[in-house]
């Protein structure tokens, strides 16, 4: 009775992982797939040497205790709600540090070649590192925000505070660098969630009138909310991390899948990340207002054809997804019957619901893209071949 099989690996494969013939690996299968890689679990992970996050930790830590120890020498500094707080202090030098790291790391992977941050293009780093930054800064905010209502009124001397900032520093310093050594189109469609996401949150939080829900989705990024700022350039820069991440995945697509179809599908794509990102730039203030209602729209007309067109535009599209692009097609256009014909929806309630429905439905079909842009080019056919035993 057989009871082995041996796979036969194609050179061009073998030639792209660190594998030597002779080699002991480990194989695992997960979800009816079988993957092999170094027997050696510390193989598989980033490797991140304590001083490279610690020591400029330990520089940032001495600017931020020298500026605390001239400014309050003696007065208890407080955790949040001051100028001079923990949290500012932290939030200012921690967003500085982790994009000097980030950035730095980046370039190194990509001159050595050695992580997966080679498949970017030099261009994708800018935007990057400003989603980055921003992603750190609403986390910072909201870090915070909830020590504030934990340890209210909370205060600490000067040598406590600087251990605190330290091990912030540190914590935020590793985080940073290990994203860059693992930058994946993953990772990039993660960060674009957390940024739109993470940042509308913030604005509607933030935002100086709490009755901004009785006007529109888009009075928070005008100039009557104090938050608009965060809003409008979340945004804008949302717009650039996704034409990033369609100028990544479609270069990879491309290599296996050519032709107009795929090429109509990047540049629906491409128009989709200048619409969101020009919301931002056009906000619905009075000299933009035109401009910022005609972004809107088009930004409307460019996902029902994406919905419509996907069919023949995608390459080797699924039922199931065809199927539930025409379901959130539908559900959109009996909303917006139900709002046009009815008092039943509010303005805001209805443009929420467009913008979850839309935001959903896109993050499929960049997951789909995806899936088609990682195993389309380093694809290889294999041969199972049964192995006899031969103890028999």
């Amino acid at each position: 009775m057989t009871k082995k099989y041996q796979i036969e690996i194609p050179k061009a494969a073998l030639e792209q992982t660190d594998f030597q013939p002779g080699d002991h690996l480990a194989l695992s299968v997960n979800h009816k797939q079988i993957d092999v890689r170094s027997a050696r679990v510390i193989d598989q992970l980033p490797q991140i040497v304590f001083w490279w996050y610690a020591l400029p930790a330990a520089v940032v830590t001495l600017i931020f205790y020298a500026f605390f120890c001239q400014r309050n020498a003696v007065h208890p500094i407080p955790l949040t709600g001051s100028d001079y707080s923990l949290a500012n202090g932290t939030m200012f030098l921690g967003v500085i540090s982790g994009l000097v790291l980030f950035i730095t790391t980046f370039i190194v992977e990509k001159v050595k070649k050695t992580g997966p941050t080679k498949d970017f293009y030099w261009r994708s780093l800018p935007p990057l590192a400003i989603a980055c930054g921003l992603i750190m800064v609403f986390s910072f905010s909201a870090f915070f925000w909830l020590l504030g209502q934990m340890f209210a009124n909370a205060s600490f001397d000067l040598y406590t505070t600087t251990v605190f900032a330290f091990v912030i520093f540190a914590a935020v310093n590793y985080v940073m660098i290990n994203l860059a050594m693992t930058l994946t189109s993953g990772v990039v469609t993660n960060l674009l969630t957390i940024m739109i996401i993470g940042g509308m949150l913030f604005s509607m939080l933030t935002n100086s009138s709490r009755d901004w829900w009785k006007h529109n989705f888009s009075f928070l990024g005008t100039a009557e909310n104090s938050a608009s700022l965060q809003f409008n350039v979340t945004l804008t820069f949302s717009g650039l991390l996704m034409l990033t991440l369609v100028d990544y995945l479609f270069v990879n697509l491309q290599k296996r899948y050519r032709g107009w179809q795929v090429l109509t599908l990047r540049w629906l794509l491409y128009m989709l990340s200048a619409c969101i990102a020009s919301i931002g730039l056009f906000p619905n203030d009075p000299q933009f207002h035109i401009l910022h209602d005609r972004v809107s729209m088009w930004l409307v007309y460019i996902m029902l054809i994406l919905i419509v067109l996907v069919r023949w535009l995608l390459p080797e599209v699924t039922r199931q997804f065809l199927i539930l692009s025409y379901v959130m097609g539908a559900l959109m256009g009996l909303e917006y019957i139900i709002f046009k014909l009815s008092n039943y929806l509010s303005l805001t309630a209805f443009e929420l619901l467009e913008f979850g429905l839309a935001f959903s439905w896109l993050l499929l079909l960049l997951q789909n893209i995806e899936n088609l842009a990682r195993f389309g080019h380093n694809l290889f056919l294999v041969k199972i071949t049964p192995v006899e035993d031969k103890t028999k």
